[in-house]
């Protein structure tokens, strides 16, 4: 950028240059290139975008566990995972990247509160099988209550939230969203049995199942909100 300090003033644009007023002054700049996005940057843009949309399908589908234990810009987090898995699709489909076509499985272990993982409230790892006949089932182990949880000091029971999305890969828009009643754990008790919740589902064909759980501790009826005292994270991922 120039001062102008002749007689002449001039106001608008001269070829490559642009004059103009800042303030009591009389300035000319040269006029900036236009740039344009190489094929590659497009390519990836679009992918980029396509990523991202997945990432708000899934916050959608999980909105009311979002509400409830999401910490730590939840949004930003899934966007980068989602990126994750679309880097894993090959660079020959630039541009036309899929999520069917990408790892899904990376989304398992996603933490809605960044600040405190799931497994140091709730101690033992769940089993989640999938039957021949597509039945989604996931087992809580049995064992002593404090050796299953670390509860809020002051807590008199411990809920589990258990839900599922199950949704189509192709361009039907197909979906289900599984939500299993409160699993209730009373801390006054010393013993938790096995237990087995089943989400009614058939998985099959062309889809992708992700399971999430979560647990919170309460008093009564009042839920501790100390981000220290709340975990879900995304359990299961697959195709």
């Amino acid at each position: 950028m120039a001062a102008l300090n002749g007689i002449v003033r001039f106001s608008g644009q001269l070829g490559d240059l642009v004059f103009y007023q800042r303030g009591k002054k009389n300035v000319v700049r040269r006029k900036s290139d236009t740039y344009q996005l190489s094929e590659n940057s497009k390519k990836s843009a679009k992918d980029f975008g396509a990523a991202s949309r997945n990432a708000a399908y899934i916050r959608k589908a999980f909105a009311p566990l979002v509400k409830l234990y999401a910490y730590g810009d939840l949004l930003n987090r899934l966007n980068k995972r989602f990126i994750e898995i679309f880097k894993t699709i090959p660079v020959e489909q630039a541009g036309h990247k899929k999520l069917v076509d990408g790892n899904i499985a990376l989304l398992k272990g996603f933490e809605f509160n960044s600040s405190t993982p799931l497994e140091k409230l709730w101690l033992n790892e769940t089993d989640l099988r999938i039957e021949a006949d597509g039945l989604v089932k996931l087992i809580l182990p049995e064992g002593e209550i404090k050796s299953l949880l670390k509860p809020h000091p002051k807590a008199t029971e411990a809920r589990l939230q258990v839900m599922g999305f199950h949704f189509d890969l192709d361009d039907t828009g197909g979906y289900e969203i599984i939500e299993v009643n409160d699993l209730v754990i009373s801390l006054n008790r010393s013993h938790f049995p096995k237990t087995a919740l089943a989400l009614n589902l058939n998985h099959q064909g062309d889809k992708a199942l992700i399971i999430t759980m979560g647990i919170s501790f309460f008093t009564g009826t009042s839920r501790f909100g100390d981000r220290r005292y709340y975990a879900c994270k995304i359990i299961h991922a697959c195709i």
